[in-house]
């Protein structure tokens, strides 16, 4: 059983009069990978020479990149995917023996002591990213700097206009859990969003979200918000009683577009800290699939359950009192 994890990869037009690059762009900067490991064999300069380099002495490079067609409503358009692979590995000059310090082995290049290989999936007309979450994956930041770093030259390249941004898509459950966890209090707040500026989130987004959020996103998509960050403290040795609004709504969009984190009282007193980044999504492979367009077919199934997983229903939100302003009434004037 093969469990994926998943990465929002956006580009977003640095102003409202840029349009978005659509599928044809996600495939043109996915395409531009592929020639850029071509170009690499064809050198002969090795993998290092487009890795992107990590700690401990590792790196992470592109490895294979091709396009998948599958059948649309449109005979003569096919849908596409990306379907390929990502290395990590570190890179081995020579080998020394530890007792006596003598010359063991001298590599000829694009030698490793360790090497993992990483199955990827990624939907353009949904731009997300599946990557088989196998051992060696690298843990949250560092993998989506490693994504940005490989991707960072190819948006420079081609296209100007936009800006590369990579998210992990964490569960709306954790935050539902946490707005309803009992609390003393809060004592800070910090999450971050990243924007659109088109129009392409209300089909997206639709009903299942609240007014309120709707209303935020709106607004700050018209005004070419490009990142919205947040920070709330409360008073030296004290607590906020709960969030601001405008913190909730924040949090509920972040599960697909950013991130949060909170650090509060429970109800015994004790201090507790809810970060987004623990809840991602993961999704399983539950049987073996042979043939790499079947896995493509397959694995593109599991990202549309993961952005279900982003979204709580509005009825369920609608629920929580913790969350939603009560409406005023007759009796409240």
């Amino acid at each position: 059983m093969a469990i994926y994890k998943f990465y929002n990869i956006q580009l977003l037009p640095i102003d409202t009069k840029t349009e978005e690059v659509g599928v044809e762009g996600y495939c043109r900067l996915f395409e531009e990978l592929g020639n850029q490991i071509r170009e690499m064999w064809r050198s002969k300069h090795g993998l290092p020479s487009i890795a992107i380099r990590m700690r401990g002495d590792m790196y992470f490079a592109p490895y294979s990149v091709s396009i998948k067609e599958y059948p649309s409503d449109d005979s003569s358009a096919p849908n596409k995917a990306v379907y390929g692979s990502f290395l990590k590995f570190d890179d081995i000059d020579a080998l020394y023996n530890t007792q006596n310090g003598n010359l063991e082995y001298q590599s000829q290049g694009n030698t490793s002591s360790k090497r993992f290989e990483f199955e990827f999936v990624f939907d353009p007309i949904k731009h997300v990213l599946a990557i088989h979450d196998a051992k060696g994956l690298p843990t949250r930041n560092p993998l989506i700097g490693a994504l940005k770093g490989v991707l960072e030259r190819h948006t420079t390249l081609h296209f100007k206009m936009h800006s590369l941004e990579v998210e992990e898509l964490t569960t709306a459950d954790s935050v539902i859990s946490f707005f309803e966890k009992p609390k003393r209090g809060i004592s800070s707040y910090k999450g971050s969003v990243s924007f659109s500026n088109s129009d392409e989130w209300d089909n997206e987004l639709g009903n299942e979200l609240l007014p309120a959020v709707e209303e935020v996103e709106k607004e700050l998509k018209e005004k070419s918000v490009g990142n919205w960050k947040a920070s709330f403290t409360s008073f030296k040795n004290s607590v906020m009683t709960d969030l601001p609004m405008s913190a909730k709504i924040q949090m509920l969009l972040a599960t697909r577009y950013g991130n949060a984190e909170a650090s509060y009282l429970d109800e015994n007193g004790q201090k507790q800290k809810y970060q987004m980044e623990d809840y991602p999504v993961r999704e399983s492979l539950e049987e073996k699939v042979d043939g790499n367009t079947n896995r493509v077919w397959a694995i593109l199934g599991l990202i549309g359950k993961a952005l279900r997983r982003t979204r709580e229903s509005e009825g369920a939100l609608s629920q929580n009192k913790r969350l939603l302003p009560r409406e005023k009434t007759e009796d409240d004037s």
